[in-house]
């Protein structure tokens, strides 16, 4: 791996009127890695986690559209939709098979990728995935779209992690200027209402779960308040779900060192099956 490897490349790819912000970083022989983050994220949700799975393989992030630097969709922002953006930033890149990690809303669009086009997906990290149950923190959602003051958006993120020090205040000041971007918040509220409808998740995955074509694991916080670790109940046996203690619905922030591991593990023995 050369230092100019490990130099994150950033682009916009356009196609068909939509202008989708990409980071790049490293390169090797393993199979190149997904990114893809949750509702109200962008590529900096990934900080912790895009060099670090980057020794050996390229690792790409993006910004769904409607978030970071991405454009919003003219249509409506459904979970096929945005798979289907999904697949064309990989397919725009020139990659003909990845494996796919996924957090919450991103969860549930790598499961829908799989769905869509199976051969595309090597491989399924799944952090707290939407999809599979009803029940969405509808006070989180509501207060992260709305909040207008570093206090009120301090206040939302600290439903989503197990200890609220953890959201500074650096943190809090960055989530709020992003919604002060013209068409961000109208963009999160179009979302919201397409996946999250009457505060509860529009979609529901469990049918994909089985007889997957991939390996898949799952990653969930046993205090997550948002998509609570109890819609893991019920699934196919052979579905490994690694639950972890005094952690929220970030598992890859409030454990990045685990998670990491955890990941690099399960890419390692996918790339060598």
């Amino acid at each position: 791996m050369t230092e100019h490897n490990l130099q994150p490349q950033t682009f916009m790819l356009r196609s068909a009127g939509q202008a989708v912000h990409v980071r790049q970083i490293g390169g090797g022989a393993g199979l190149p890695l997904l990114l893809v983050h949750g509702f109200g994220g962008s590529v900096s949700n990934w900080q912790l986690t895009q060099q670090a799975q980057a020794t050996n393989r390229r690792v790409i992030a993006f910004d769904l559209p409607g978030h970071g630097q991405s454009s919003a969709l003219e249509e409506a922002p459904t979970l096929a939709r945005l798979t289907q953006v999904t697949e064309h930033v990989l397919a725009c890149m020139g990659v003909q098979q990845a494996h796919v990690l996924g957090h919450s809303l991103g969860g549930g669009i790598a499961l829908s990728l799989c769905g869509l086009n199976p051969a595309r997906v090597a491989s399924l990290s799944l952090l707290a995935p939407a999809g599979l149950g009803r029940y969405v923190n509808k006070a989180f959602i509501t207060g992260f779209v709305e909040a207008h003051t570093v206090a009120d958006m301090a206040a939302a993120m600290g439903m989503a992690v197990y200890d609220p020090r953890l959201i500074g205040r650096k943190v809090a000041e960055f989530l709020v200027q992003s919604r002060a971007v013209p068409g961000a918040r109208e963009a999160l509220r179009a979302i919201a209402g397409t996946c999250f409808p009457n505060a509860e998740q529009a979609n529901d995955l469990r049918p994909l779960l089985q007889n997957l074509p991939c390996p898949i694991q799952m990653i969930w916080g046993a205090d997550d308040r948002v998509l609570p670790v109890t819609q893991a109940q019920g699934l196919p046996e052979q579905l490994p779900c690694h639950v972890l203690p005094r952690t929220g619905h970030l598992p890859h922030i409030e454990r990045a060192g685990e998670v990491n591991a955890m990941v690099r593990a399960f890419l390692q023995a996918c790339d060598h099956a």
